[in-house]
């Protein structure tokens, strides 16, 4: 009754069935499995969506009810009526929460939406008792947690296998060391997806009441370095939005991010998700090779080491008690959420450094040139097995 589409389809049903909450490690088919499940599902009233893109919505939801209602009046309630009107069914990619706002807000909208009949479909790299681990206030999310445990089917999807990085045809997308003859490259590159457009500078993009400007674009393509667009303030919406304008994203001059850098790599790694999210094509120079962009996990790794030789020289001695938490420990216990997160990353660019992502992008200038190198490709692994086969057949007589 809920999928068929009868004549209940407007009404929610009071027996909704349970939703699947989906987690593993990153590259092994969570996303897939969740899109066929969409594309299968015999209703309209759905919805598929980056977590990080409905949480914007919800925010900006939350403003607009609270400019024609009073401050006492509760925003929620009536959000989630109205998600629930127009999906039976929510598809997030990607559920994350990592700051209080979003976890306040989710603890009272995900009940509402049980409450209202949704069914929840998710991905994670995280299974539920991982959501929000070590936020502030995170006690005040635990039943939120539960809640999801209780009306979701939590299964996990870890092959041990990151599919994304199985061996395929890939393009020369990411340049290292940065130098010179890169920055030549990226010039050419630049041109080709641009199909010879003329170039402007200094490009506003307006959305939700903000400007955002891009130093160079032409024909959908924008050129930013890592500093205009990872170390300046921006946000997931600022991204979600770039990603809509543009088809192909330039980035020049990605450093190697340390732990003091996380606000950076937060900022790379949602950036990344928005590209991927608008099947962009990005183009990137970079201090180092995309695998040792982040030193994140071995600074907690040698922090944790650390941290036990003085645990253990600390039992040794009489009368010592804990030490108490330092400001290197509470970021080392923060740091691991962009640690897991930029997994994610390396294993999103590794896909789409594929000719097949570049064939199926939205660039038309570059996807006609993947097709032909494809073709010539073939032609060549044709002629190869031809002429082996060839060979084969005048050694046998």
């Amino acid at each position: 009754q809920l999928f068929g589409g009868s004549k209940s389809e407007s009404a929610m049903p009071n027996d909704a069935p349970r939703g699947l909450y989906i987690y593993g490690d990153v590259g092994t088919g969570k996303t897939t499995t969740m899109d066929l499940f969409y594309d299968t599902i015999p209703t309209e009233k759905k919805r598929r969506i980056h977590f990080h893109a409905f949480m914007l919505d919800v925010h900006a939801r939350m403003n607009s009810f609270r400019r024609t209602h009073s401050p006492k009046d509760d925003a929620v309630p009536t959000i989630a009526r109205e998600l629930a009107d127009n999906a039976h069914v929510l598809c997030f990619d990607e559920f994350q929460v990592t700051d209080i706002a979003d976890a306040m807000v989710l603890r009272r909208l995900v009940t509402e939406l049980f409450q209202n009949g949704v069914v929840i479909v998710t991905t994670s790299n995280r299974h539920p008792d991982e959501l929000y681990k070590n936020g502030i206030q995170r006690e005040s999310f635990l039943p939120c947690i539960d809640l999801l445990k209780e009306r979701c089917e939590v299964v996990s999807l870890d092959s041990g296998t990151d599919y994304r990085k199985i061996a395929r045809e890939t393009e020369s997308v990411y340049f290292s060391p940065i130098t010179a003859d890169t920055n030549k490259v990226l010039h050419a590159l630049f041109a080709l997806a641009s199909n010879g457009a003329a170039v402007e500078t200094d490009v506003p993009v307006r959305f939700l009441g903000r400007t955002l400007n891009v130093p160079i674009a032409a024909g959908g393509v924008a050129r930013f370095n890592f500093d205009q667009l990872c170390k300046d303030a921006h946000s997931a919406a600022d991204y979600i939005e770039l990603a809509k304008y543009f088809h192909t994203i330039l980035l020049t001059d990605v450093p190697v991010m340390h732990m003091s850098d996380r606000n950076e790599a937060r900022r790379f790694i949602t950036l990344i998700d928005a590209l991927y999210e608008s099947h962009a094509v990005l183009f990137m120079s970079a201090e180092t090779d995309i695998y040792s962009l982040f030193t994140g996990g071995a600074e907690i790794d040698s922090f944790r080491e650390q941290q036990q030789q003085q645990q253990q020289a600390s039992q040794q001695g009489e009368g010592s008690s804990p030490a108490a938490p330092t400001t290197q420990s509470v970021m080392a216990y923060a740091g691991e959420e962009e640690v897991f997160a930029f997994q994610r990353a390396i294993s999103r660019l590794v896909e789409m450094s594929s000719r097949r992502w570049i064939m199926a992008g939205r660039n038309p200038a570059l996807a006609e040139n993947a097709v032909q190198q494809e073709q010539q490709h073939q032609e060549q692994s044709d002629y190869d097995r031809s002429g082996s086969g060839g060979s084969q057949m005048r050694s046998a007589a």
